[in-house]
């Protein structure tokens, strides 16, 4: 055997993997194994340039051939499960995993994939048993302990999930992501002077950390603490933190702008921000929201209009489309309304029938139905949405609507009374 010329296949193999010239580095290790069938490194090689080229089937080609090089080899399962979770062959993965596991492959990136595995399956037993196990191997690894805080505050286990981030904090002091993370826990929770004073606490220390400030910035908002608010805005644009963490900032601060009714200049930042991000869809959609609720209907189509060919996905889609058949409803352009109404019914049909999960889709069918006068449409699409929230006020305060429509004076009383019952505070 060549050993030499062996050898220069490799190292060129690895030195074009490190470029990304995946295919060339390919031809390198597959050179290799012409010289060498039975090295172990070749065959790992070949297989991980394969996964990168997405050619898995000859990557897991590869890597079984290494298994049989070196029968048990820990490397050469664990490989096989990545590929097959590539082709989300997700039991086959699992299934190599342990085998991995079994012959010594006691890795936290191992245990943290298998985590990851059982989080998205919703078992949270498991994922947490896996994530414990990655972060024994790899106590100093802070990401780690945050996808456990993570899981936990996925189950409702805000505790747990504090606790998970006093043992970051032991290990990890200088870790700001924990001060991050729980002042957003006790902010969610409605812990508002928990979440404020960790998050004081956090910019104390990393002064310089814009996720902090804007963490900070969220909890003041939420406690209506208006004017610490905006000092903290202008300290935040003044240190350079307010541009690095804009779109969410910007919210936060037309938020302020909104509680002031300075509609100018709220649509001004948001403008402006907007046109910094280059098209921020949430951006967007809070521009024609504003712009609706202002009746202010020209430049409310004229924005639906932007939201809709940014492909926003199918909340803001069907809202912009709703917002767009409104604002011609109202600037008396009833043929119009109606075709886009009807369009509308259309789209959200088939959308609610692919998702069923898509509750807007429920709401702005109703809304059409109502607006064509296709009441027992309507009515059906209310009592649906009953059937799925229960504890709502929301189908008797759409019946309200859709009796006020009808002209029932006695059905929208009753309907009113019932969706009061059980949110008092609902604004009919």
């Amino acid at each position: 055997m060549d050993i030499e010329r062996f050898n220069d296949h490799i190292s060129q193999g690895i030195a074009l993997m490190t470029e990304q010239k995946y295919e060339s580095a390919k031809k390198e290790f597959e050179a290799a194994i012409q010289i060498d069938v039975k090295s172990y490194d070749a065959y790992i090689h070949l297989g991980n340039a394969c996964a990168n080229l997405g050619q898995f089937d000859d990557a897991l080609a590869a890597f079984k051939n290494a298994l049989v090089v070196e029968a048990n080899s820990g490397e050469a399962l664990y490989s096989i499960a990545n590929i097959h979770l590539l082709k989300d062959e997700r039991l086959k993965a699992v299934e190599y995993y342990n085998k991995a596991e079994e012959a010594g492959f006691k890795k936290a990136e191992l245990y943290q994939i298998l985590a990851g595995v059982f989080f998205d399956a919703n078992d949270v037993a498991q994922a947490l048993r896996n994530i414990s196990r990655a972060i024994a191997a790899e106590p100093f690894d802070g990401e780690l302990r945050l996808f456990k805080a993570r899981i936990y505050l996925a189950d409702n286990k805000y505790d747990e999930a504090l606790d998970t981030l006093d043992e970051m904090q032991k290990v990890l002091p200088d870790a700001f992501e924990a001060y991050d993370l729980r002042a957003q826990i006790y902010s969610g929770i409605g812990k508002y002077e928990e979440a404020l004073n960790v998050s004081e606490l956090g910019c104390q220390r990393f002064p310089e950390d814009a996720n902090l400030a804007l963490t900070k910035l969220k909890v003041l908002v939420e406690m209506s603490k208006d004017q610490e608010a905006t000092d903290l805005i202008e300290k935040m644009k003044n240190g350079g933190q307010f541009d690095k963490v804009m779109k969410e900032a910007v919210i936060q601060e037309s938020i302020l702008f909104l509680r002031k009714q300075d509609t100018e200049t709220t649509l001004s930042i948001l403008q402006k921000a907007n046109t910094a991000l280059g098209g921020d869809v949430d951006i967007v959609y809070l521009i024609m929201d504003i712009y609706g609720k202002s009746e202010n209907y020209e430049k409310t189509i004229e924005t639906a209009d932007l939201l809709i060919g940014m492909n926003p996905g199918e909340y803001y889609e069907s809202t912009a489309r709703y917002f767009h058949a409104h604002s011609l409803d109202k600037l008396g352009k009833d043929a119009e309304a109606k075709a886009e109404y009807r369009k509308l019914t259309s789209l959200l049909r088939k959308a609610t029938i692919n998702n069923p999960s898509f509750y807007e889709g429920y709401i702005y069918r109703l809304l059409s139905h109502t607006r064509l006068g296709e009441f027992d449409k309507a009515l059906e699409l209310a009592d649906y949405m009953e059937n799925l929230y229960p504890d709502r006020a929301d189908a008797h305060a759409f019946r309200y609507f859709i009796y006020k429509e009808q002209g029932d004076s006695a059905k929208a009383e009753e309907s009113k009374n019932a969706a009061l019952k059980i949110n008092p505070d609902m604004s009919l």
